[in-house]
């Protein structure tokens, strides 16, 4: 679960930009990320306590919370987050890397919690491309799913 890694992402990795986090079927928030220099979205579920914090970050509410302020008081930080895989209906899996020196660590999180932490501590978000190609969606898809809002029909959130 824990091991070192390179001190820098991959080449091949996409860079994402946080956009908002917006609300899908029966409340359900999603994290919309845009890829950075580019035109593509990506949307993945959040639970309520990942929403909230990252809610209050990009609207600079809050500082930072408990495990960024702990992480820093040890020595460390978090350096990125990469979105690396994505499974069945909903289920994103990425990961954090932290850092504390010249030592980096990745650490296993689930999608929204990478998310979470590495927008509250500002660090740089990442997604491997494969994932972007088969959840990725456009803006007029997005604006598209915003119009439909009494039509329970599809969103273009992967599997939502």
């Amino acid at each position: 679960m824990y091991g070192l890694v390179q001190p820098a992402p991959q080449a091949s990795v996409v860079e994402l930009q946080p956009r908002e986090v917006v609300r899908v079927h029966g409340g359900q928030p999603v994290m919309v990320l845009m890829e950075k220099g580019g035109t593509r979205l990506l949307g993945v579920p959040l639970s309520g306590s990942e929403a909230l914090l990252i809610e209050g970050r990009l609207r600079r509410d809050n500082g930072p919370g408990l495990a960024t302020e702990s992480l820093r008081a040890l020595g460390g930080q978090v350096l990125r987050a990469c979105i690396d895989g994505v499974s069945g209906e909903l289920a994103f899996r990425g990961h954090l890397v932290l850092g504390s020196g010249a030592r980096e660590l990745r650490v296993e999180a689930g999608a929204g919690e990478a998310l979470a932490l590495a927008i509250e501590a500002g660090a740089p978000v990442f997604v491997e491309p494969e994932v972007l190609e088969a959840a990725g969606f456009s803006r007029d898809e997005l604006r598209a799913a915003r119009s439909l809002k009494r039509d329970p029909g599809p969103t273009p959130v992967h599997g939502m």
